[in-house]
Order: C-alpha cells, then structure tokens, then sequence
C-alpha cells in the first residue's frame, strides 16, 4: 500500500494542481459574463475532447517506457534501447497528432452549428480554441517527460513541474484576459504561454541529469524512423478509440445540456468541474498502478500485479465515497466559489438539486477508469475499448437522451451515471476473467511490441 501511495500522492497532486488550472479558467470566464462562461465552457470542452484522445495515443508512452524499465532489470541495454524508440516515436506521434488536430479545431463553428448549440455561444468558443489550440504540442510533450520521470521514481517532479504551471497560468491569463482586454482569447493565450515556458523549464531540467540525458530526443538521431511510431499506435489507438468513447458520454452531455439553453450549458460546466476534480485524484491512483503493473509485467511478475489491483480498488473506493459525500452535503459551498449565491440565486438552488447525481458518478467512475489503467499497463487493450462502446454508447448515451426528456439537466446526469457504471462493471469482469486465466506477456523482440491483446 506504502509502494502505491508513494507513487499515486505526487501524481495527485498534480492532477489536482492542473484541476486547479481548469477551475482558475472557468472561474475567470465567469467573471467575464455568463455568456463567456456558456461558450468558453463549450471551447473548452471540444479542446479537452481532442486533447485527450490525441494524448492518449502519446501518453501510453508512459505504459510503454514502464514496461521496458522492468525488462531493463534482465536486459539492461534492451530495456534503455526500448525507453529511447519510446522517447522518440513520441516525439514524432506529437508533432503528427497537433498538425491533425489544429486542422481539426478549425471546423469547431461548423460542427457546434450543427450540433444546435447555442447561436451566441458559438464564436465565443472559436475565439477561445483559436488561441488555446496552440499549447496543444508543448503540452503533449510534455506528457513524454512526465511518463519518463514518473517510472524513474521522480513523480515529485511532475508535481512540481504542474504547480509551476498554474503559478505561471493565473496571472498571464489574467494581464491577456483583463489587462490587455483579450477577453476569452486572452485566457486562451496565458494557457498556451504558460505551457510552452513550463515545457522549456522542465526539459531542460530533465535532461541535465545523466539517468536522462542518454534519453534525450537529439541523441542517436539515426535511429528516429516512422516504425518507431507503430509500438505506440498499436496499444495507443485502441486507447484512443476508448477515450473517445468516454468523452463523447461527458462531453456529448455538454452537447445535451446545451440544448436545454444556456443557463443549462452554463450550470453544466461547473458540473463537470465537480466529475473532473474526482477524476483526477482516481487518474492520479491509476496512473501509478498501471506504471507499477508496467514493471512487474515487463518482470513478469503477475502476482504483485494482483495485489497492485487489490490495493488500488480498496483505495480508490474509499477516497471516491468519501468526495460523493462531501460534494452531496455542501453544494452551496461550490456555488459560492462561481458566485451563484449573490449573481443567481436559482443557479445555487438549481446546482443543489442536481450535484447529488454527480455524486454518485464519482465511485463508478473511479472503478472504471483504474480498471482500464490496469489492462493498459499489461498491454490489454482491444477488448476495453470494445467493452467500453458497450458502456458508454449503448447503456450512457441513450440512457442521458431519453432522461433528458422528462428530467431535463438532472436526466442527462443520471445517463452519465449509467454508462459509467456499466462500464466500470463491464471492465472489472474483463480483468477478474484475465487474472484467472493467469494472462501470460506477449513476446517482446528488439524489432518489434506488436502483440496487443
């Protein structure tokens, strides 16, 4: 238990420490005007879609790099062999994902337009991802260096490396917002700002270290080729795929609750707030058990990877019930950080009548998302992703469209509710089936880690 919490706590912290990063943002939007908070809140979402599932293809970095370090122990030139192809078809896969996703963010108008959201929303939200869009690179490579200092033990780095992010964050997305009068854009300048000088900093501290310097990007150019993007595709995009899943059930919501107007889509977002700060303290568990199931995968040591399971689940129940109940009993509280309370008074009472539905999203949701994280970290990824449609489309979607009818914000909470459950279900039964069939590691050559069950 001690092993975990002295990984999962720095990555926490961090987590929240970004959170705080998101909450800062909205916080500023609603000091701007209900308006801005509707459509930066919008923006935001479709960045954070694109953002994920492109991250997720470039965080399994971290799985990949986890793995190899445990195969390090018997092989130690093949194990460093294999973090350096990792490092590096990153770094490709990177620069790859942001050309594609910029082009992509540029039919954000259109695709709101006919998504029926709100008409004065929709350039507010263009405005903000026109400048947003721009710390999408700096910010997925920086998902190489956190992967890569987390396996060797330097969580407490990442940590570190997050908190200077907001520190630098707040007042550079204020003096744009406020300051300077670049209203939402504004905003969206401080955080692309902020991310490329925090990108600079933590690389070059980093790679002024000897156990990471042998990894450094620039190092051994010779050996940069596209095969060393397929590894990563191959267990990335089904964690792609699977992602997207995912957002399109909380983020599809937003698409929902913007049809119910905008005082809806504006209430949404703090919400969504609510889910994301239990969220990443579950992340922050998960990814310290998938780096640990990495290792002891690359060892082969499927024991320990059952007690990591174990520990885990206990830990991420306690702290998720916990969170459900502090949010159900003290919703004024929240609404008094968005100034509900003394802007209106229906959104504070709106808010307590529905947060204990997302309340009750935070325990499933922790399962589902550490469940995932364990497969990954074993290299099990297609059966998830299919598992995960299942979940989120069949029982989630459907289940929030229907609701909605009759229950309006509340019913759209409830179908959330639902698909994250049935996932969360779903995915354990995968992983009590894999643990009982004793799942033996595929095997790795230095040519290739194409098998990915």
């Amino acid at each position: 238990m001690k092993h975990i919490l002295s990984l999962a706590i720095p990555l926490i912290v961090s987590q929240l420490i970004s959170m705080a990063l998101v909450l800062t943002d909205v916080w500023m939007m609603a000091r701007l005007s209900v308006e801005d908070l509707a459509g930066g809140g919008l923006g935001a979402s479709v960045y954070t879609f694109v953002f994920l599932v492109s991250g997720s293809i470039v965080g399994c970095v971290a799985n990949l790099i986890a793995i190899a370090y445990g195969q390090s122990v018997a092989r130690p030139s093949f194990g460093r062999q294999q973090i350096r192809f990792a490092v590096k078809g990153a770094l490709i896969l990177s620069v790859v994902i942001t050309a594609i996703a910029s082009l992509a963010l540029n039919l954000t108008d259109e695709l709101l337009a006919v998504a029926k959201q709100p008409v004065d929303a929709i350039p507010i939200a263009t405005n903000y991802l026109d400048a947003l869009k721009w710390a999408m690179l700096p910010t997925l490579l920086l998902l190489i260096l956190r992967g890569l200092t987390s396996t060797f033990g330097d969580a407490k780095s990442v940590m570190w490396m997050s908190l200077a992010t907001v520190v630098l964050n707040v007042p550079l997305s204020y003096w744009f917002a406020f300051t300077l009068k670049g209203g939402i854009a504004g905003l969206g300048w401080g955080t692309t700002l902020a991310a490329t000088l925090i990108l600079f900093a933590y690389g070059a501290w980093v790679f002024r270290q000897e156990k990471y310097y042998r990894f450094a990007p620039w190092k051994r150019g010779s050996e940069y080729s596209w095969r060393l993007t397929l590894p990563l595709l191959s267990l990335g995009l089904p964690i792609a795929v699977a992602s997207a899943l995912e957002l399109s059930l909380i983020y599809g919501s937003t698409i929902l609750a913007g049809m119910l107007g905008v005082t809806a889509l504006a209430l949404h977002q703090v919400l969504l707030q609510c889910l994301n700060f239990s969220f990443n303290i579950n992340f922050g568990f998960s990814q310290a058990a998938a780096i640990l199931t990495g290792k002891d995968f690359g060892q082969e040591r499927f024991q320990n990877i059952k007690v990591i399971a174990l520990r885990s689940f206990i830990l991420v129940t306690l702290i998720s019930a916990l969170l459900a109940i502090t949010f159900s009993t003290w919703p004024h509280v929240i609404a008094g950080m968005f100034d509900f309370d003394s802007s209106n008074q229906n959104l504070s009472n709106e808010l307590a009548s529905i947060i204990w539905v997302v309340a009750l999203c935070f325990v499933v949701d922790g399962w589902q998302l550490l469940t995932m994280n364990l497969l990954r970290g074993m290299k099990i990824v297609n059966m998830p992703m299919l598992l995960t449609a299942i979940g989120y489309w069949v029982f989630g979607l459907s289940s929030a469209w229907g609701l909605m009818a009759h229950f309006q914000l509340v019913g759209v909470w409830g179908g959330v509710a639902i698909g994250l459950a049935a996932t969360g279900i779903l995915l354990i039964g995968l992983l009590t089936i894999s643990f009982k069939r004793s799942i033996k590691p595929p095997t790795v050559t230095q040519k290739s880690q194409k098998h990915c069950y």
